[in-house]
């Protein structure tokens, strides 16, 4: 069956091979770093006994698609900001199917190499995560090669028609570019396909969307690769960062500050994050956020990205404490501390007093500090 797309929006349309677009009111042009993009209908094949077979055709220098594709391609140096990297081998050898069909397709770029990538998308996707749009764009900007490979849920913003001979994929304009921004993307870039393009900088638009198993078969399944900072671990230092400068710091504000955030954090959803970005997030002030990164080894860990691990941080900081000036010590789950103990000002606001009920179910004297 030959590959087919007709692409339609409001105006008058004109045709590429195999192709329609609408006549542009401004065009890409041709002088670009990007040489050539390709494009995959994946449908959703895991556990599929016959898969549907991938269709794909490339998308002509000029038109809305190319400019939404000239863009994710520009931006993808600065918007990917979260490293991963192939995994190799079993026994450590150098040697990774998925890099294998990206450096061929990269080092020349074709409608069926490309397909290739496509397939092995399908096959990892599922029902839940639904039909997309895969986008291969190739690049070269001075001795770099430069590949992006994006994905595009097509259900929202674009309706199927399928016939024997042909794919019609018709672009509604309106409600295509209202969800324009909701996508998967990587890059990889290097002068050499044979030693380089082991690592690669990611971004995943879709992570707080109906697309909620984005991460795992993007990254792991999909292109066979590993984040170089786990959630887990960039969890982790984030969460010892936070405890060891509640510690050092003498500033109750400090302390407070840092406390209420990590309380609040708990209830984060798998985002993209560094220490930097988390003392951002909860409005920390200089001081506070210098006190959070001194702790970590490295000053430029700070800004390392890492997905945030809800069920890591609890591991790490599970209890709050407070102490207060006539000796007692307060300590409960950090979670629920301001349900347990409620608090109210007094002395002008200088003090707080706290109460809670409950039934004493253990006591234990402790060695001071």
């Amino acid at each position: 069956m030959a590959d087919s797309f007709v692409h339609r929006t409001r105006g008058s349309a004109y045709f590429f091979p195999g192709i329609a677009f609408l006549a542009p009111s401004r065009k890409g042009g041709f002088n670009l770093p990007i040489e050539i993009v390709h494009t995959y209908l994946v449908h959703p094949n895991k556990n599929r006994v016959e898969p549907v077979a991938i269709v794909g055709s490339p998308v002509p220098h000029e038109g809305e698609m190319f400019d939404l594709m000239k863009s994710v391609y520009e931006k993808a140096d600065t918007e990917c900001d979260i490293g991963i990297a192939f995994k190799k081998a079993p026994g450590g050898a150098q040697a990774n199917a998925r890099r294998d069909m990206l450096t061929a397709y990269g080092a020349a770029p074709n409608l069926e190499l490309g397909r290739s990538l496509a397939e092995q998308l399908g096959l990892v996707t599922t029902r839940r995560s639904g039909l997309g749009l895969l986008f291969l764009i190739k690049g070269k900007e001075e001795t770099d090669h430069k590949v992006v490979i994006s994905r595009f849920r097509a259900n929202n913003g674009v309706l199927v028609n399928e016939a024997a001979d042909m794919l019609t994929v018709e672009f509604i304009d309106r409600v295509f570019m209202k969800n324009a921004h909701s996508y998967k993307a990587v890059v990889y870039r290097h002068p050499s396909f044979q030693g380089g393009f082991w690592n690669g900088m990611a971004v995943d638009k879709q992570i707080n969307s109906q697309d909620l198993e984005s991460s795992d078969y993007w990254v792991k399944d999909f292109l066979l690769s590993d984040f170089i900072t786990s959630p887990a671990f960039g969890t982790r230092r984030l969460a010892v960062a936070l405890k060891k400068a509640i510690k050092a710091t003498g500033d109750l504000e400090i302390k407070q500050q840092i406390t209420a955030a990590a309380t609040l954090a708990s209830g984060l959803g798998a985002d993209q994050i560094s220490v930097d970005g988390f003392c951002e997030k909860f409005g920390f002030t200089p001081n506070a956020k210098a006190a959070v990164i001194e702790q970590l080894d490295r000053l430029d860990l700070a800004t390392d990205n890492f997905l945030f691990n809800a069920e890591e941080f609890k591991k790490q900081l599970p209890l709050r404490t407070v102490e207060l000036d006539n000796g007692a010590m307060l300590t409960a789950d950090a979670g629920s501390f301001d349900k347990i103990f409620k608090h109210e000002a007094v002395a002008d606001g200088e003090k707080l007093k706290f109460s809670t009920t409950g039934a004493v179910v253990s006591e234990k004297l402790e060695k001071g500090r």
